[in-house]
């Protein structure tokens, strides 16, 4: 596996949704034997590699990798994924949908909730959980650059974290 900046070397049709990363998978390509897999996604607030299907998500700890072990799986609802990332401690899942919205699903309480922003003004290209003691999500947008969010699971909202 090689990591390069993103921006230094553009591939084309790695990402559907426009969004930026930080790190691609140059050579060797990845191949998953998941069925109706369509994308492989990096996690690396849990160093984890994830595999997505219309309906489920799979996972792999890659820190420490044992090549033995079978993935993890959660299941999600139907649509598309453009990102998909677990909080630090593994109980919401944040699915970017579009480039204007995100979904969070409390893994624990099995609700889920969406945040979207303005459509015609602004695009998500990207999010980040993060251990800040005042957020715990990061989104990356094309206004206001970068926005620091607190994620409160139990009333369903993000607050802006100042």
């Amino acid at each position: 596996m090689h990591g390069e900046a993103s921006s230094s070397h553009p591939i084309t049709g790695l990402s559907r949704s426009g969004a930026l990363s930080h790190v691609y998978i140059q050579y060797p390509p990845l191949r998953c034997n998941i069925s109706g897999s369509n994308a492989l996604f990096y996690d690396d607030g849990n160093k984890l590699l994830l595999s997505a299907t219309s309906d489920q998500v799979f996972c792999w700890k890659i820190a420490p990798f044992d090549p033995c072990v079978e993935p993890t799986f959660d299941s999600i609802s139907e649509g598309p994924v453009l990102s998909i990332r677990y909080s630090l401690d593994s109980k919401i899942l944040a699915i970017q949908r579009s480039n204007h919205e995100i979904q969070f699903w409390d893994k624990e309480r099995g609700n889920t909730f969406c945040h979207r922003c303005r459509a015609e003004s602004e695009k998500i290209l990207g999010f980040f959980w993060t251990d800040c003691p005042t957020c715990n999500i990061v989104l990356v947008k094309t206004r206001y650059a970068l926005k620091n969010l607190d994620y409160a699971s139990g009333k369903q909202l993000l607050n802006l974290a100042i």
